[in-house]
């Protein structure tokens, strides 16, 4: 299975390839590995991601969100940057604080549900 940045520049370099990959549909095929399977092609309802976000203090005056928002979303568009992102195997959200909030406390619930049915504990 390829995790994205972390794997793919190496499995490009190495010759290896993967047998899986986490991109979920409906989203196109990944570009970097167009005709490898996801994991939800094996286990049904399989869904993860690794992603990163920049966040605020809280506090921070909404004006100054949303200028960094703009001036960040901007720099995510450039193409340039897009197409380092790409190579390396990244998608690329560009999201509204709003959105990116939604995000971060769908992932909460989300991940909050795995670790109860796990039955892990933090030591």
């Amino acid at each position: 299975m390829l995790c994205s940045t972390t794997c793919l520049p190496r499995s490009n370099t190495s010759g290896l390839g993967g047998c899986a990959h986490w991109q979920l549909p409906p989203r196109p095929a990944w570009s970097a590995l167009p005709d490898t399977p996801t994991v939800a092609d094996f286990i049904p309802e399989f869904e993860t991601s690794a992603w990163g976000g920049i966040g605020a203090p809280k506090g921070t005056p909404t004006e100054i969100i949303n200028k960094l928002n703009r001036e960040i979303n901007a720099g995510l568009a450039d193409l340039k940057l897009k197409t380092r992102f790409a190579d390396l195997g990244a998608i690329v959200l560009a999201l509204s604080p709003i959105e990116y909030g939604k995000r971060i406390a769908e992932e909460t619930d989300k991940w909050a549900k795995v670790i109860e049915f796990s039955g892990a504990k933090a030591n």
